[in-house]
């Protein structure tokens, strides 16, 4: 299935960016070093296509649509960036062409994205939680939350409204795309919108308030599992 916010995004363009490139003695020394690690976990068959030379490749310079401006190298091939396919980190999965992860220090929130497709779907199994809260839970919400056997969760590859990749969790192992999301009994909807409202009023720092417009769309859709929405890590954080 095509893309649907590929077609939206602008053609890269040839211009000078701002700033200055690594010196080119010090690329050469890292990709160097880089390739001799590497070479030395794969067949010398292999180095033509995974550790070639340096100077079978280019480099460039290049600014995602964050306003990041990142160092790329691409083999001899002629194929600019913007036309390529890069890896995710951790798992190594295929991007669309032309997207770049790019990782965000700055203050700000995650935008919360429409889920638009599904992918491939993998289970990752977890031992016993640990009886101690995390940092993020306090005793009474760990409780609830905590799994005391190990147990093994499904996730899903989702492509998002603005062509990033992310997962999210099934509800159950043999829960499938088109089986829909679970929708919460009706009459407990109308009871949870309330007491959601009365907590933000008793208080009202309780959510950040763009989490708070994601739970209100939660519930007013009848609080989907899985959500119909995701924070996508890739876009530009929001204030």
């Amino acid at each position: 299935m095509a893309d649907p916010a590929a077609d939206m995004r602008p053609p890269a363009l040839a211009r000078r960016l701002p700033g200055r490139a690594k010196r080119r003695t010090d690329v050469l020394r890292e990709y160097e070093k880089f390739n001799a690690d590497r070479r030395r976990t794969i067949s010398p068959v292999l180095w033509p296509f995974f550790a070639s030379d340096p100077d079978r490749y280019y480099r460039w310079r290049v600014q995602l649509d964050c306003a990041c401006i990142k160092e790329l190298m691409t083999p001899g091939d002629g194929t600019p960036p913007s036309e390529r396919q890069w890896r995710a980190p951790g798992d190594g999965e295929a991007l669309p062409p032309g997207q770049l992860y790019c990782w965000h220090q700055e203050a700000g929130h995650a935008p919360y994205r429409g889920i638009v497709e599904w992918g491939d779907r993998r289970e990752v199994s977890f031992p016993t939680d640990p009886a101690e809260p995390p940092d993020w839970a306090d005793a009474e919400v760990w409780a609830v939350l905590r799994h005391e056997e190990p147990h093994t969760s499904a996730f899903w590859k989702v492509t998002l409204d603005c062509g990033h990749l992310e997962e999210v969790v099934a509800p159950t192992l043999d829960w499938k795309p088109a089986d829909g999301p679970r929708l919460a009994d009706a009459s407990r909807v109308k009871p949870m919108t309330e007491e959601f409202e009365q907590l933000l009023i008793s208080k009202p720092t309780l959510e950040p308030e763009h989490q708070r417009e994601h739970t209100r769309r939660m519930l007013v859709s009848g609080w989907p599992i899985p959500s119909q929405e995701r924070q996508c890590y890739t876009c530009p954080p929001l204030a």
